[in-house]
């Protein structure tokens, strides 16, 4: 009786494994796919954002000014979450982890993108602090098309669709490419 008991347990925690790692190589390769593209066009770059404000070079400076410390910051938050993420991963990866573990690390991370996000709101408030009623007007319109459009992929922050200012490191990061400059000037 006690041998069929053993057994019947092997083959339990043997399933219950099997479960659990078919569920982080499924998890693993959605995170994985490639997202599906947007629909419509693609949202106007950076660079064309800030030319269609038509800036005079006095705003160009001033905002060229900010991206330095904008993106020190997003990098860093940035950096803290891939961290944080990491480290939950590791404590689910572990035989059986306290639940209270595991919610501290969830609030550490969801405080991490809360302040992410902050940083995002402060930047696109200062820049509009350099804008004219008008640029602003036009600003808001720009920010609220790009943050529209769908982005696919969830664990970026920003809510369900990934991060809502593209590949970059947020509204006013680096692009695709990893490069960062002063907005460009405008045409004369």
């Amino acid at each position: 009786m006690k041998r069929n008991w053993l057994l019947y347990l092997a083959i339990f925690s043997l399933a219950l494994n099997f479960g659990t790692i078919g569920t982080l190589v499924y998890l693993r390769y959605t995170d994985q796919r490639p997202a599906a593209p947007p629909e419509g066009p693609p949202p106007m770059p950076l660079r064309e954002m800030w030319g269609a404000l038509n800036m005079d070079p006095d705003q160009r400076q001033a905002l060229g000014g900010l991206l330095p410390e904008h993106r020190r910051r997003v990098m860093e938050s940035r950096r803290e979450l891939a961290q944080k993420r990491q480290e939950l991963f590791d404590l689910v990866k572990g035989e059986a982890p306290p639940w209270s573990a595991v919610q501290t690390k969830v609030q550490e991370i969801s405080a991490l993108q809360g302040r992410l996000e902050e940083e995002m709101v402060r930047f696109l408030l200062e820049v509009k602090k350099q804008l004219r009623p008008e640029q602003q007007a036009a600003f808001a319109d720009l920010v609220q098309q790009r943050l529209a459009k769908p982005r696919g992929g969830l664990g970026h922050g920003f809510g369900p669709h990934g991060p809502p200012f593209g590949p970059g490191m947020g509204p006013m990061g680096p692009g695709p490419h990893g490069r960062m400059g002063p907005p460009p000037e405008s045409p004369k």
